[in-house]
């Protein structure tokens, strides 16, 4: 499967736009003719958000805007929301829901755990990749075998990986850094 970029997903909203039909009547509505190539473009595009920009503010917006009613102008703003995206992408923070009560300011942030276990996931997730490309099962089982052998010892394993890895070649441990670096979410945090 091709790399999806935010381009791709703006273009292809772009070029299902103008195939949406309306359907008058007494409650007006608009639908796309291959529902599910749509259905499949906004997982997709869902996804990409939450991968390239975590807690977001306009993730939220773009999800909510989502669920509602198929119309032009329901569309339109999904592509506007992206754009943005694509143009600006730094993350904008979700802001903080403050309640005022008896002239107290009291936060609430019932997000924090969920948040942290994410990045957590992702950071996991994305350098798991980044070994995965560039490095063969067979070679990835002998790293293990290193770290099994240390018996826990934190500065043994350590030597042992990095001595593993310049046997592997030392453009190997450079394309790992640098798959690891050229991510988006690392990339615009730099």
């Amino acid at each position: 499967m091709a790399d999806v970029t935010i381009d791709v997903l703006i273009a292809e909203l772009k070029e299902m736009i103008p195939t949406l039909q309306h359907h008058g009547g007494y409650f007006p509505y608009d639908e796309y003719p291959d529902k599910g190539k749509y259905e499949k473009w906004l997982a997709a595009t869902k996804r990409f958000l939450s991968i390239h920009f975590p807690h977001d503010k306009y993730v939220v917006e773009f999800e909510e805007t989502s669920k509602l009613t198929i119309r032009l102008k329901q569309q339109q703003k999904l592509l506007a929301i992206l754009e943005a995206f694509a143009n600006q992408p730094t993350i904008i923070p979700q802001e903080n829901n403050e309640k005022k009560g008896n002239g107290i300011n009291i936060a609430i942030n019932n997000t924090n755990k969920q948040s942290q276990n994410q990045e957590q996931s992702y950071a996991i997730n994305m350098f798991l990749e980044a070994i995965k490309d560039d490095l063969t099962g067979k070679q990835i089982k002998e790293l293990k075998k290193v770290v099994d052998e240390s018996k826990d010892d934190k500065e043994k394993a350590k030597n042992g990986i990095i001595s593993k890895l310049k046997s592997f070649g030392s453009d190997v441990a450079s394309n790992i850094v640098a798959n690891i670096i050229t991510n988006p979410m690392i990339w615009t945090n730099l």
